[in-house]
Protein backbone atom coordinates (compact mmCIF):
# COMPACT_ATOMS: atom_id res chain seq x y z
CA UNK A 1 0.00 0.00 0.00
CA UNK A 2 1.48 3.17 -1.10
CA UNK A 3 0.13 5.40 1.83
CA UNK A 4 1.49 8.56 0.32
CA UNK A 5 0.01 8.53 -3.34
CA UNK A 6 -3.37 7.60 -1.48
CA UNK A 7 -3.60 10.40 0.81
CA UNK A 8 -2.67 12.45 -2.84
CA UNK A 9 -5.29 10.62 -4.83
CA UNK A 10 -7.83 11.29 -1.69
CA UNK A 11 -6.70 14.87 -2.03
CA UNK A 12 -7.05 15.44 -5.70
CA UNK A 13 -10.59 13.96 -5.10
CA UNK A 14 -11.56 16.35 -2.85
CA UNK A 15 -10.45 19.21 -4.76
CA UNK A 16 -12.72 18.10 -7.74
CA UNK A 17 -15.61 17.36 -4.82
CA UNK A 18 -15.15 21.36 -3.65
CA UNK A 19 -15.68 22.05 -7.03
CA UNK A 20 -18.89 20.19 -7.69
CA UNK A 21 -20.40 20.64 -4.52
CA UNK A 22 -19.49 24.83 -5.20
CA UNK A 23 -21.60 24.29 -8.10
CA UNK A 24 -24.21 22.52 -6.36
CA UNK A 25 -24.49 25.24 -3.63
CA UNK A 26 -25.03 27.72 -6.40
CA UNK A 27 -27.79 25.66 -8.72
CA UNK A 28 -25.22 24.38 -10.70
CA UNK A 29 -25.75 20.50 -10.71
CA UNK A 30 -23.79 18.34 -13.56
CA UNK A 31 -25.96 15.47 -13.67
CA UNK A 32 -22.96 13.20 -12.05
CA UNK A 33 -21.59 13.35 -16.19
CA UNK A 34 -18.03 14.71 -14.09
CA UNK A 35 -17.83 11.74 -11.67
CA UNK A 36 -14.05 10.56 -11.36
CA UNK A 37 -14.71 7.11 -9.76
CA UNK A 38 -11.50 8.22 -8.19
CA UNK A 39 -12.97 5.69 -4.65
CA UNK A 40 -12.83 2.54 -7.20
CA UNK A 41 -9.40 3.20 -7.31
CA UNK A 42 -8.56 3.95 -4.16
CA UNK A 43 -10.21 0.62 -2.33
CA UNK A 44 -8.20 -1.05 -5.11
CA UNK A 45 -4.76 0.65 -4.07
CA UNK A 46 -6.27 0.41 -0.50
CA UNK A 47 -6.31 -3.77 -0.71
CA UNK A 48 -10.35 -4.28 -1.93
CA UNK A 49 -11.24 -6.10 -5.27
CA UNK A 50 -13.28 -4.55 -7.77
CA UNK A 51 -16.83 -6.01 -6.64
CA UNK A 52 -15.58 -6.38 -3.05
CA UNK A 53 -15.39 -2.94 -1.64
CA UNK A 54 -18.26 -3.05 1.62
CA UNK A 55 -20.75 -0.33 1.81
CA UNK A 56 -19.34 0.75 4.71
CA UNK A 57 -16.45 2.13 3.39
CA UNK A 58 -18.55 3.83 0.46
CA UNK A 59 -20.26 5.31 3.20
CA UNK A 60 -17.41 6.95 4.91
CA UNK A 61 -15.97 8.26 1.27
CA UNK A 62 -19.11 9.66 0.21
CA UNK A 63 -20.47 11.20 3.03
CA UNK A 64 -17.09 12.89 3.89
CA UNK A 65 -17.04 14.12 -0.03
CA UNK A 66 -20.34 15.66 0.50
CA UNK A 67 -19.54 17.63 2.96
CA UNK A 68 -16.50 19.02 1.82
CA UNK A 69 -16.69 22.80 1.74
CA UNK A 70 -15.64 24.23 -1.24
CA UNK A 71 -13.51 27.09 0.11
CA UNK A 72 -10.56 24.56 1.66
CA UNK A 73 -7.14 25.43 0.86
CA UNK A 74 -4.83 22.68 -0.45
CA UNK A 75 -3.29 22.37 3.04
CA UNK A 76 -6.64 21.50 4.43
CA UNK A 77 -7.81 19.20 1.22
CA UNK A 78 -4.30 17.15 2.28
CA UNK A 79 -5.14 17.57 6.40
CA UNK A 80 -8.76 15.91 5.61
CA UNK A 81 -6.99 13.70 2.96
CA UNK A 82 -5.08 12.09 5.77
CA UNK A 83 -8.09 11.83 8.20
CA UNK A 84 -10.50 9.91 5.61
CA UNK A 85 -7.70 7.40 4.79
CA UNK A 86 -7.38 7.02 8.42
CA UNK A 87 -11.16 6.47 8.54
CA UNK A 88 -11.15 4.36 5.68
CA UNK A 89 -8.84 2.09 7.36
CA UNK A 90 -10.55 1.31 10.52
CA UNK A 91 -13.79 0.28 8.12
CA UNK A 92 -14.64 -3.45 9.06
CA UNK A 93 -16.17 -5.78 6.26
CA UNK A 94 -19.54 -6.80 7.00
Amino acid sequence: MEKEKIIALIAEDIKHNQLLNGLDSIGLWDHDRYILELDILIADLMGYKHGMIPDSWFDVYHKTMLSIPHNLTSKEAHTRAIILYNDLLQVQPK
